[in-house]
Parts: C-alpha cells; structure tokens; sequence
C-alpha cells in the first residue's frame, strides 16, 4: 500500500487475527466488533475508537450482523501524511500511535464520523481520492489536537487517586470498565486519564486494568479450587479459552501451570 485510505469495512460476524506494517484507525459505525491486542482489550461501537500502531498484531470478532467500521489505513512514507505532520508540528508515530488503545470519542468529533460514513457512502466501492484526502486530513488533525506533546504536558500536573482507582476497578473485575468509565469516575477527560496513566503508573489505562485481573485470576487459582470457567467469568473475561489465552500471554504460563 502506497497511499492512505479511508473506506467503510463491513464486518459483519467475521473474525480473525491481523499484524500489518502499518498503522491504522478503526472507529465503530454500526454493530459491535471485539478487538483485542496485547494487554487491551475492548469493544466497538458506534463512537469508539481503536488506535493501531504498526506491526501490531490484534484480534478482532464481529458480534452483529451489521457491525461495520470507518477505518483509515496510513501507508508508509505517504508523502501527504508526511505534509501532515509538518502542519500540525507533531509526530503521529511518537503520539497518536505510540501505542495500542481503545477510546471513546469526543462529542464534537461524533458529527465528524456520521460525514464520513455520508461521503464514503456517496460513492461505494469507488474510492473519490478528493473525498478520501479530506477524510485522511480531517481525522488526522482532529486526533493530533488531543495527542499533541503540548495538550499531554499540560495535563500531567494532577495526579491520581490510586487507592480509589483501584477500589472502583476492583468492584468491577466481573464486568471491566471502559476507560471512559474510568476517566468519568476520576472527574477528568478520557484523554486526561490515558496521560495520567501514561505518567503515574506507566501503563495504559486498560493496560492497568489487565494487570489488576490478572493479579486477582491468579489469586484464585492458587488460592481457591475454583474452576476455570468462573475465575473467567469472576474477572471478566467471556470463557474459559478467552481467560486462559490472556493468563497465558501475560505470566507466560498456563492458568493450570499456576493451580499447580
């Protein structure tokens, strides 16, 4: 791919592992899709935002009929991105894609997808390279305002209430917080927490949740004769094969390894 896109991708109840060279935004349109990279994981729906650096592998599953997505794909050395970045005096790769994650979007960027989804519908099938610059710029710029050096460093002043951060996540094992959910009961924006995050605990928000169930799950395991099927479901994860894969990539070891 030498030019970046933006096109409609209807998932459907498709699923499958994807690892590509380059980056990628995918924001929920309609339905709901499960995507899972390594230490995040969450769902899409309209409004939602997966941010995918390049070479990062993630898994994904289509959980309605009509889970579609707006997805912009950036090609390596784009010469337009390129100009871009010189623009908005920013590197999308040392902010915006510095690392896997999933946010919900902003109210003035909501009007901003339901365009998109218009102008690309205009025209399906058939890619208006007009239409599909204005798409790229338009998103791009609107992200790079929120992850942009200045707007990060001007929040990293406050500082977060561990303890009851970790009261409210640990409530919530069984049914994993968004980060919204998170920000919201933290009394600051979305991307306010993801920084303060960043900063203070040098994680992810999500990344930090997984490490707080991870630490329960293996609690249980040693400490309880629990079987597989409710420790996932006491931390959250759908079934068994699901709780065992990310108890697995996280300690290196199998669920079973630790009970014994």
């Amino acid at each position: 791919m030498n030019k970046s896109m933006a096109r409609r991708n209807l998932i459907a109840r498709q699923s499958g592992e994807h690892c590509h060279n380059f980056p990628q935004l995918l924001f929920g349109l309609h339905g709901q899709m499960a995507c899972e990279f390594e230490g995040e994981t969450g769902e899409l729906s309209s409004g939602n935002l997966a941010i995918v650096p390049s070479d990062e592998a993630h898994l994904f599953s289509g959980l309605s009929d009509d889970s579609e997505l707006f997805v912009i794909d950036l090609a390596p050395f784009d010469p337009f991105i390129n100009a871009l970045e010189i623009a908005c005096q920013t590197s999308f790769k040392e902010t915006l894609f510095q690392q896997a994650n999933i946010i919900s979007l902003n109210a003035e960027m909501l009007p901003l997808l339901d365009f998109a989804a218009g102008q690309l519908a205009k025209n399906p099938g058939q890619l208006n390279p007009q239409i599909n610059c204005q798409l790229v710029s338009l998103f791009m710029t609107q992200l790079s305002q929120l992850y942009s050096a200045d707007s990060v460093s001007d929040m990293l002043c406050q500082r977060l209430d561990m303890l009851l951060l970790n009261r409210f996540i640990d409530r919530r094992l069984f049914e994993p917080p968004t980060n919204a959910e998170l920000a919201n009961m933290m009394h600051v924006s979305e991307s306010h927490f993801y920084a303060l995050c960043q900063q203070q605990i040098g994680m992810t928000p999500q990344q930090y949740l997984m490490s707080r169930r991870m630490k329960k799950a293996q609690l249980l395991l040693t400490q309880s004769k629990m079987p597989l099927v409710s420790i996932a479901a006491e931390t959250g994860f759908s079934d068994a094969s699901s709780f065992s894969r990310a108890y697995k990539s996280y300690y290196q070891k199998t669920p079973g390894s630790s009970r014994r």
